[in-house]
């Protein structure tokens, strides 16, 4: 049993009984479990505990009649009576609760009949007693009839039948309570080891239960929270309506799931929860508290907010695709005859500001496009192994011609700075949006930094930045001293069209556009702003290894005059027109054809030298690669140039995107067509 017997009985009241029962029957009695503790008695003899149980050769005679009074019980007696060869009786009965043996009560020692002294006296001398101390121990020993024995036996049966009933309910006691802990135990453990935050409230909306979860997610342990209000604990639950929440369930009233954001002040962490409340009830349905259930959705609204920016990109994407080709190709047009014509003309001439204009005004709609092309990452790149710290460095120029007089630019390159890849023309795109955005909101003047350092993001760095995945990156930091945004703004500032300019004063594409280039490039931005302290943008994009950072080209903005014949396939009549005009400014011999199958034909003509097929990639009927793939097969060493006003998904999906193959986006000028077209003749393909 798993239980000791002092466990089932009352001892002290079984003291008490056995005192009685001496008292009134002068018959001396004890309770002894099986390992001899010795739990009430009554009646001691002298002539045992000073005598014979004190001298090694009489104790042997005590051990003797020990075992067969043990051998009796163990035979299932109900009762068991010796006389030991002392010349004492003894009596012992077992004690047994749900059939097992756990105690014995014993009586004695006693005589049945006058005790002869001459033995006794005999005994003092072999064993060497005190005679007189001895026989006075003798005349003290009580002496009763069998009869009378029979009746104590009697009595002490009924009594082991109660003792065994009531160690029968305090063991089924003992058990129920044990199971309750066990219970209570598993329980503890289950809350303890949920994949969700446990709560308990009191009546008095005192936490009664933080389980390990709600330590994990808050920083805060059980000790530091328990017996406190929530708004004591933590002051914005009663912001986010929790606390309001808390009392309508006490009340009685059923509350809907909540979702709402956290920081907790001394750990700093930060992020989303879902916490759902019922009340908790007692055996008479009394309301007696309330249980919270708290999950961590941060990762969950991370995503959310992933594939709302997916969307909505994807929404802008299909916008710009849609009107990209058609407004590339009025752009090439209205930047085309603009160009020309000024190429005719004087700087004096009269038309020239207006030409300018123009130009200008096609220059910046073009860029409004780019913008759009780049924040749905339609826009066609030419990833190359980059330093950002050259970019940074022919970019300052141009920088300080965006911002300000009264705006100081500070240039801090991050020593051994590693390489990333990236197309350089996304770079100057980066660095001129945000270097816009900070002299907008400095206008009294400020510091504009730039920065870049090698840093490697573990995963924990990575549970507090949007977008993060471990590993190393390049650091580019764009921070001013301006005005700083607050948090509403800063929800929404890759938004695109999202803007808090003035009407005229901004597209709401400059940030987006970031956003799509870094995403694009596989990095990720972190912004961090306080009113009247300026803003930081953090832009991460990852390190590549094992590649060389190419040499930084100077970007050629003179006309390359040139020789030979230029097959130019074009459907559209005034993109062909102006882009006819451009080669011929520029030396080209020019042969026009309005659909692919004109230029295979142009091509199968034997006195038509043509050393440059300038085509669109896509046309009505056949696409500008099938058709060079047919050309080919009549001029297998004529150059290609290809040019589209289309996004980049759709150029890639005509395989004209391919390594080694020549492309010019619309819309374009006469310098970089110039330029394209040399670049094309002095390729060896």
């Amino acid at each position: 049993m798993r239980y000791f017997i002092s466990e089932l009985l009352d001892i002290p009241k079984l003291q008490t009984i056995l005192d009685n029962l001496y008292a009134v029957s002068g018959i001396p009695s004890a309770i002894i479990d099986l390992e001899g503790n010795i739990l009430t008695g009554a009646g001691w003899q002298d002539i045992c505990t000073k005598f014979h149980r004190v001298n090694p050769t009489t104790e042997k005679f005590c051990i003797e009649s020990d075992k067969k009074i043990a051998s009796g019980l163990r035979k299932h007696q109900r009762h068991v009576q010796i006389t030991c060869p002392m010349g004492l009786t003894d009596t012992a009965t077992p004690l047994i609760i749900e059939g097992e043996h756990l105690a014995n009560i014993f009586t004695g020692q006693l005589f049945l009949e006058p005790p002869d002294r001459g033995r006794f006296q005999l005994q003092a001398k072999r064993f060497g007693f005190e005679e007189a101390a001895y026989l006075l121990a003798v005349d003290r020993v009580p002496i009763i009839t069998q009869e009378k024995l029979d009746q104590n036996l009697a009595f002490i049966a009924n009594l082991t039948e109660l003792l065994a009933l009531q160690g029968l309910t305090q063991l089924r006691s003992l058990e129920v309570q044990e199971r309750l802990s066990e219970s209570e135990e598993r329980m503890q453990q289950i809350i303890a080891c949920a994949r969700e935050g446990i709560i308990v409230y009191d009546r008095g909306m005192r936490y009664q239960i933080w389980n390990r979860y709600m330590e994990q997610m808050s920083g805060y342990r059980a000790e530091q929270v328990l017996g406190k209000l929530p708004h004591e604990a933590f002051p914005m639950l009663k912001q986010a309506g929790v606390v309001e929440r808390l009392q309508r369930v006490l009340g009685g009233e059923p509350v809907d799931s909540l979702e709402f954001e956290f920081q907790f002040p001394n750990t700093g962490r930060s992020g989303w929860c879902s916490d759902t409340m019922e009340p908790l009830k007692n055996a008479d349905g009394e309301i007696v508290g309330a249980i919270g259930t708290i999950r961590d959705i941060t990762l969950h609204k991370k995503t959310e907010e992933q594939l709302r920016q997916a969307q909505k990109m994807e929404s802008v994407g299909r916008l710009a695709g849609g009107v990209a080709h058609d407004f590339n190709n009025m752009l090439t047009v209205i930047m085309g005859q603009a160009q020309l014509a000024k190429m005719r003309i004087s700087p004096h001439h009269r038309l020239w500001p207006a030409l300018e204009q123009i130009w200008t005004a096609a220059q910046r709609s073009s860029r409004i496009t780019r913008q759009l092309l780049a924040f749905s990452r339609k826009e066609i790149i030419d990833p190359q192994p980059v330093n950002l710290n050259q970019l940074i460095a022919e970019a300052q120029k141009t920088l300080l011609r965006l911002i300000e007089e009264s705006i100081t630019l500070a240039c801090l390159p991050g020593t051994d700075l590693w390489t990333v890849k990236m197309d350089p023309s996304q770079i100057d795109q980066v660095l001129m949006n945000l270097a816009v955005n900070a002299r907008d909101a400095m206008p009294d003047g400020g510091v504009l930094s730039i920065q870049t350092e090698n840093v490697h993001l573990s995963r924990k760095d990575c549970q507090h930045l949007r977008d993060a995945v471990p590993g190393d990156y390049v650091q580019l930091r764009v921070s001013d001293t301006g005005i700083g945004m607050g948090q509403e703004v800063l929800e929404h500032i890759f938004d695109p069209f999202y803007t808090t300019k003035e009407i005229g004063k901004g597209t709401g594409l400059g940030l987006a556009t970031v956003y799509g280039i870094v995403r694009q490039n596989g990095g990720f931005i972190d912004v961090y702003s306080e009113l009247r302290h300026g803003t930081a943008f953090k832009i991460y994009l990852p390190r590549v290894t094992d590649e060389i950072p190419a040499q930084p080209q100077k970007r050629c903005t003179e006309v390359r005059i040139g020789t030979g014949t230029v097959l130019l396939v074009e459907d559209d009549d005034m993109v062909r027109n102006v882009t006819r005009s451009y080669l011929e400014e520029l030396g080209y011999q020019v042969i026009v054809a309005k659909t692919p199958q004109a230029g295979i034909a142009a091509c199968a003509v034997r006195h038509n030298k043509i050393n440059l097929v300038l085509t669109d990639v896509i046309m009505p009927g056949m696409s500008g690669k099938v058709m060079v793939h047919a050309i080919k097969e009549t001029l297998p060493r004529v150059k290609v140039l290809f040019m589209s006003g289309y996004t980049a998904d759709l150029v890639a999906r005509s395989g004209v995107a391919e390594e080694g193959m020549h492309f010019i986006q619309k819309p374009f000028d006469i310098s970089t067509l110039s330029v394209k077209i040399e670049d094309t003749f002095l390729c060896d393909d």
